[in-house]
């Protein structure tokens, strides 16, 4: 048991980054190489053409993501010094209005307890402009180098797919005929059992959960939908956190600016999420029975106290890879021999082992 927790430490600690984009140009060949042998039967072009007309797209709508979003912060960080100011402003209105309420009803010293308020909302404003805004404009560089760094990535795996299309039935069956190597295949088969019909619940709920926040927001009239919207979509696969970070926050901020219409429709567009998220899961996922939340949730924070902010996708994988080596070592590697890709039967597209 020590001997695979230490396994999986070290392999994530200092092995995962480098093998990162083959990692998941690998997982990318998965999860086509069953529509590239159904678009073959049909279309008389070579595999690896075929390859480069699904994979490529992929990659470049990935990297047009990445440099929208990249796009949208540095303009909504440009707008940061007079949000500070807007934010301070309405909160001592707001805080005001509070403060003549209950002096009429409890006869507080309502003024000093204002002032007293407004000076620390000042102060705090003050701070984020003074402390925060150079350190985010002297981060600037980091920040490109880490964006070009994700379209490098992005590269390398898109190139790395390509190459491994050719390969890939010979890397399995080499893998699974291999007495040495068969175990380490059945674990990673086991991994991927879990990993893909994930990535396409999560793909299909993320699409729907940013479609509804954006269009509600936007009916709304709530500025910066899109951003806001987007964000809370992807912040939904997240357990137990969810569109909460976005939609709670931004119901706030309507309130503090007595946009009472706007803060309803940030609540009801919270609820509806959870709504659909918990009616949708279990029908997008079907009836394999996946890692309780509860775990999830414990890998992601063990997985940032071990490997900083990338933990929040390494802690989810290494608590998934100890889970299949444990099965592995109990039961061995079950799978047909004589079809090299039958694996794909059990893992494609959500479909339960």
């Amino acid at each position: 048991m020590c001997v695979i927790f230490a396994g999986v430490w070290f392999f994530f600690r200092y092995l995962f980054n480098p093998a990162a984009p083959f990692i998941f140009a690998f997982l990318l060949i998965t999860l086509c190489y069953p529509l590239l042998e159904h678009m073959q039967k049909r279309v008389p072009i070579k595999k690896k053409f075929l390859a480069v007309g699904i994979i490529l797209p992929i990659i470049l709508a990935m990297m047009g993501i990445l440099w929208a979003v990249f796009i949208l912060g540095c303009r909504q960080l440009e707008g940061l010094p007079g949000f500070c100011t807007q934010a301070g402003e309405q909160f001592q209105i707001f805080f005001h209005q509070c403060c003549c309420g209950l002096d009429g009803r409890f006869g507080w010293d309502s003024g000093r307890i204002e002032r007293f308020v407004a000076e620390r909302v000042t102060a705090a404003m003050d701070n984020i402009q003074i402390q925060v805004m150079p350190k985010l404009l002297a981060s600037s560089y980091n920040c490109f180098k880490g964006l070009f760094s994700a379209l490098g990535f992005l590269a390398v795996t898109c190139i790395a797919a390509l190459l491994l299309e050719k390969e890939y039935v010979g890397i399995v069956d080499t893998l699974k005929k291999s007495k040495e190597l068969r175990f380490v295949w059945a674990a990673v088969e086991g991994i991927l059992s879990y990993i893909i019909p994930f990535l396409r619940t999560q793909g299909v709920l993320m699409l729907i959960i940013s479609t509804l926040c954006v269009g509600g927001l936007s009916m709304a009239g709530i500025q910066g939908a899109v951003l806001f919207g987007i964000l809370a979509g992807v912040l939904d696969v997240l357990p137990f956190i969810g569109t909460g970070v976005v939609l709670v926050p931004l119901a706030v901020w309507q309130l503090l600016n007595t946009q009472y219409t706007q803060m309803t429709v940030c609540l009801v567009l919270y609820a509806v999420c959870i709504v659909t998220r918990e009616l949708l899961e279990p029908k997008l996922i079907g009836k394999r029975v996946g890692i309780a939340p509860v775990f999830m949730l414990l890998a992601i924070y063990g997985g940032v106290k071990l490997f900083g902010i990338g933990g929040i996708i390494k802690g989810p994988l290494a608590l998934i890879a100890i889970v299949e080596i444990f099965k592995v070592t109990e039961k061995g590697p079950q799978f047909d021999e004589k079809d090299p890709l039958h694996y794909n039967d059990k893992i494609d597209f959500g479909k339960t082992r």
